[in-house]
């Protein structure tokens, strides 16, 4: 059950400003990247910071991205003690 809670993976730019791309596993994340980079339409030619979270967490980041015009490394900075159960850095 707790493997379901984190079904939403993220790429995010290398400066942890911008979300790329979004997508429900991460075999069509690692997708959405790798045609992204054969079209060449990243700037960092493939460089990205890559996120696993729960769809409430990505909800919540995107709304305070968007009302607050906020990078997305300060929408989802840990807002408390329940943050670590909600959000993963799978990049290590």
């Amino acid at each position: 059950m707790m493997a379901n809670q984190y079904n939403i993976f993220i790429a995010v730019d290398f400066f942890n400003a911008d979300i790329l791309f979004v997508a429900n596993s991460s075999g069509e994340l690692s997708q959405q990247i790798i045609t992204a980079i054969e079209k060449h339409e990243l700037a960092s030619e493939g460089a990205v910071r890559l996120y696993r979270t729960s769809n409430q967490s990505f909800k919540i980041i995107q709304r305070l991205m968007l009302r607050y015009q906020l990078p997305f490394h300060e929408a989802a900075r840990p807002k408390g003690r329940d943050y670590e159960n909600q959000t993963i850095n799978t990049a290590g």
